[in-house]
């Protein structure tokens, strides 16, 4: 029964409340919300980046914990045992800038020599046999 008023703008209200919409809050809260969907957005988007799939899963991919620099494949668990039953590749942590680390720029092959000439330095077949590390002393990585 006694008088209400609006703590914004002052204006008295009858007993029987009829009440406007606060514009100002609303448009607080639509910001707020408007920021809080684009950060789990941003955060859904940089773990989906982050993680490496098996390119051997045929239904639903797992996530890879190595990737063989031979065969440029990233393997699940289940499918790592299997790689490493038939072959004996060079796997490293899932990730591309390792495997990028672990290929000649010239080539794209995987860097599986050292040259022990001034270079001192890794270098794949191709080099070693055509490419500038032709006539070079070169020894595998086990024994660099």
């Amino acid at each position: 029964k006694a008088p209400y008023s609006c703590d914004m703008c002052k204006l008295h209200l009858g007993p029987i409340l009829e009440l406007q919409k606060n514009f100002r809050l609303c448009s607080i809260v639509e910001a707020f919300q408007a920021n809080t969907c684009e950060e789990q957005e941003d955060k859904g988007s940089a773990e989906e980046k982050e993680a490496v799939l098996c390119d051997f899963c045929l239904g639903l991919p797992l996530p890879a914990v190595k990737t063989c620099l031979i065969c440029d494949a990233s393997l699940c668990q289940s499918h790592l045992d299997k790689h490493n039953a038939k072959a004996s590749h060079v796997l490293v942590e899932v990730g591309t800038a390792m495997s990028e680390e672990r290929r000649c720029l010239e080539h794209g092959r995987l860097l599986e020599s050292f040259c022990q000439d001034e270079e001192q330095q890794n270098v794949c077949v191709l080099c070693s046999i055509a490419g500038c590390h032709k006539c070079h002393t070169i020894i595998t990585m086990k024994e660099a």
